[in-house]
């Protein structure tokens, strides 16, 4: 795939659109000013490349709407000067950006462009409006050596050459991040989330496949885009007579999510389901609960069930085993055994979904040797999930309430009726999350287990039998139910240590690895039994004890010493130093919140501002305050060893003194 990496900037007396090509390493950029009109440039430029993609952060929304205009309109310009037409592109600019925040849709569907666009910001789902990912937010999480706010603002009137070139920088400095994006995207780096995971040739294989041009959508949206294909083979009808609108109801009543197939043995839990069974619930309400059940405490809430964990440590042995069962797929064949299906679709839904979750059952094997077909397992997953998310969203067309509570409850539920049966027997549930638990299991016992296990999805099943995965632990430690680190047994899988939560050392880059090495001391700790001293004052990663810092546009953040004040925009990169300044979170005098005017950010340390951080930066040279990093490393050591019971704190060492 040829491709083009642009960016845009759009200033009132400027117009500037920057092109790199990673095949020719090549920078090429065109501008619209007081001094130059290069649009004619541009576009000829744009037609040499025509058969090009042309690759861009958050472009579908702005920038290819931009280019698109000016394209359709530039010719029309030819008695305006540089700076009327730059003025022009500014207005237009503004104009996208008013329409996006009234949640408009954009002018130019992606359909109508002149040009071949990927929005990488669509693709990896960035734009989540949930947890939405800024250009910068990801120059930190990718560690590019500079994350910079624009440097004068969009409105500046009587622009310098020297600020053009300033804004020229800044604009090259987005293309490569852009770019490295773009990386991550078909999977051409190290990152193990990441490596060999190409999600464009994915998108390009389930358009020859399945007929829906895909390439800028998100994971989700294919997933639901492959559920409405289904549905209308099914149904008979034409993609646009699908509904438009889900089923919304006034109340739910809680005996209709709950199928027949659940009952317990216990008076304790046979109490708890009756009364859930009689409760009527408003549409606005999410079931939540908690029941003490074999000296556990289980919650059951939107995400599933889960008992609360305060630090605990599990080790196998001679006489016990830790064993751990998943069901693979939960949620999607719940639905399909109970036949749930969103109200105002009928039972026709139920029979194309099935088919969505029988079509990847033979595939799975076959994707380990085969990247197209586990583009469309992976594809079909998505599509497996999209209806119990989607059955919450009231923008979305499989929106009805009740199938989502009746999913939930009836996982929750099922769960439970496994841990019961184990715990009757005298095998301990050390964790329940979601679709799968964690028991210790002695292993004179360990027949009796598995018959439990069978008798278990034999009640539970009806239409199809629930896939079971097992794992074997050799020690699990627990901060709390979300956050552990678990050793398996088998040392040759794919991935011999589980990390989640606190111990994470991979994240996505949607996450915040701030403190990356506080989770790389804590693996080498527990799985190596290396000192967590010795990991950090070892570490030569620099980028792996910096920290980030976003605020909104309300606040600003403020650097102090004693050598005076600097002020910082809105997203920080640094690292706690024994040198350096006192980092403060300042509210703006325009905000109208009830916010605290000043606050502290990692209480009195001292921090080095690191937005600029060469690749070759040294630890050593950096004079990193070590103490602050082992103590959040032992903060969850402690709270492990003294099982969730508060430690009285030492004041930390080195910490900035009043002055």
């Amino acid at each position: 795939m040829n491709i083009l990496i642009f960016d845009e900037e759009t200033y009132t007396e400027l117009f500037l659109i920057k092109f790199y090509n990673p095949e020719k390493d090549k920078f090429r950029e065109f501008r619209v000013s007081r001094w130059e009109n290069q649009l004619d440039g541009l576009f000829k430029f744009l037609e040499i490349h025509k058969d090009f993609f042309i690759v861009g952060y958050n472009s579908l929304s702005f920038d290819a709407q931009v280019l698109e205009w000016i394209y359709r309109n530039y010719e029309n310009w030819n008695e305006l000067s540089g700076l009327e037409i730059a003025s022009k592109i500014a207005q237009k600019a503004q104009d996208v950006i008013d329409n996006s925040n009234y949640e408009l849709f954009p002018e130019y569907r992606e359909k109508d462009l002149s040009f071949k666009h990927i929005d990488i910001f669509r693709v990896n789902h960035w734009d989540n409006k949930n947890a939405r990912v800024s250009l910068k937010r990801l120059m930190f999480e990718m560690d590019m050596e500079l994350i910079e706010e624009l440097p004068i603002p969009f409105n500046k009137i009587d622009l310098t050459k020297e600020e053009v070139e300033e804004v020229c920088k800044y604009c090259e400095n987005d293309v490569k991040a852009t770019y490295l994006g773009w990386l991550y995207t078909i999977g051409k780096v190290d990152h193990p989330l990441y490596k060999n995971n190409d999600q464009i040739q994915i998108r390009l294989d389930i358009h020859e496949k399945y007929g829906i041009p895909c390439l800028n959508y998100s994971n989700a949206k294919i997933g639901d885009e492959i559920i409405k294909k289904y549905y209308c083979e099914t149904k008979g009808i034409q993609y646009n007579q699908l509904p438009k609108k889900g089923f919304f109801r006034k109340e739910i009543v809680l005996k209709y999510c709950i199928p027949s197939t659940i009952n317990f043995k216990t008076k304790e839990l046979q109490t708890f389901l009756k009364e859930v069974k009689s409760k009527t619930i408003d549409i606005q309400e999410d079931f939540k609960h908690s029941i003490k059940f074999y000296g556990q405490e289980y919650t059951f809430m939107k995400g599933g069930l889960h008992n609360v964990i305060n630090g605990k440590v599990y080790q196998s042995d001679n006489e016990n085993e830790l064993i751990d069962i998943d069901v693979s797929g939960w949620y999607p064949a719940i639905i399909i055994n109970n036949k749930y299906y969103p109200y105002h679709l009928g039972k026709e839904f139920l029979e194309g979904y099935s088919k969505v979750y029988y079509e990847r059952i033979p595939l799975k094997p076959l994707a380990k040797k085969d990247n197209k077909i586990k583009g469309i397992v992976e594809a079909l997953k998505q599509a497996g999930n999209c209806p119990y998310g989607k059955s919450s969203d009231m923008q979305s067309w499989l929106y009805d309430k009740q199938l989502t509570l009746a999913t939930c409850l009836t996982g929750e539920f099922g769960l439970l009726m496994l841990i019961e049966s184990c715990e009757l027997e005298g095998f301990r549930c050390i964790m329940a999350n979601t679709d799968g638990a964690t028991f210790i299991v002695s292993k004179a016992k360990r027949e009796l287990f598995n018959k439990i296990k069978e008798k278990w999805l034999n009640n539970i099943s009806k239409e199809l039998r629930y896939e079971i995965e097992e794992v074997e632990y050799e020690k699990m430690i627990f901060s709390t139910v979300n956050d552990y680190l678990a050793v398996k047994k088998d040392k040759s899988s794919k991935d011999p240590v589980k990390l989640k939560g606190d111990f994470t050392k991979d994240f996505l880059l949607r996450m915040n690895k701030s403190k990356r090495i506080v989770a790389i001391a804590l693996e080498k700790f527990y799985t190596e039994n290396i000192p967590i001293e010795q990991t950090i004052k070892n570490h030569q990663n620099i980028y792996d004890f910096c920290i980030r810092q976003k605020a909104s546009k309300d606040f600003h953040y403020e650097g102090i010493s004693k050598n005076g004040t600097n002020i910082y925009k809105k997203l920080i990169r640094y690292y706690i130093s024994n040198e350096g300044e006192k980092l403060l979170k300042i509210k703006n005098p325009e905000c109208q919140t009830n916010a605290a005017p000043i606050s502290k950010i990692d209480q009195d340390y001292l921090v080095k501002v690191c937005n600029f951080l060469p690749k070759d930066t040294k630890v050593e040279d950096c004079n990193i305050n070590f103490s602050y990093y082992i103590t959040k490393a032992q903060e969850i050591i402690d709270k492990i060893s003294l099982e969730g019971r508060k430690k009285v704190k030492e004041q930390p060492k080195n910490q900035l003194s009043m002055f």
